[in-house]
């Protein structure tokens, strides 16, 4: 079981480029004290890495939507780009939180980065009330220029049953 000092050291490791120290961590299961440390990280100094932990954690199904959400909510304090990024990506896994993120997201439509905006799109999506017609956010998507905007507008079309075919 890794413990907050292992969460510490694997955050303090990281030098921006080189994920080994984080994988290395998630060999084991984290303590809910060691849990509590990564969340602690977020924002500061060390979000990005720490973000990309829990990220990795939700995309193996390791940690819930109730964490999720916790750092969902914590996403109009990130300053770095990577770490908002990271947030977004978690969206996917946890739906019945997602709608947490819906009112920051406008801040980031404009992202400089294509891929931050591929995921504020995904975020955008999911975080949608079960009312809400997709289409033409959808569409407008399969219209942009960027080829990456364009594929996760036909996933997304796909995982939200929008005809692409017949204009429905």
């Amino acid at each position: 079981m890794r413990q907050p000092s292992d969460i510490i050291a694997a955050l303090e490791a990281f030098d921006g480029t080189h994920t080994a120290p984080l994988k290395d961590v998630l060999r084991a299961d984290l303590t809910e004290k060691a849990l509590a440390t990564l969340l602690a990280e977020i924002p500061g100094i060390h979000e990005v890495p720490a973000t990309w932990l829990i990220k990795a954690l939700a995309e193996a199904g390791r940690i819930g939507s109730g964490t999720l959400a916790e750092v969902f909510e914590r996403l109009p304090t990130l300053t770095k780009s990577d770490a908002v990024l990271h947030v977004l990506q978690c969206a996917q896994h946890a739906p019945d939180a997602a709608p947490i993120l819906r009112p920051h997201l406008p801040a980031y439509f404009g992202a400089k980065t294509i891929l931050l905006r591929v995921w504020v799109l995904d975020a955008y999506c999911r975080a949608a009330p079960p009312e809400e017609d997709l289409t033409d956010r959808i569409r407008q998507g399969l219209r942009n220029r960027s080829a990456a905007i364009r594929a996760r507008s036909r996933a997304l079309a796909q995982e939200f049953g929008v005809d692409l075919e017949n204009g429905k």
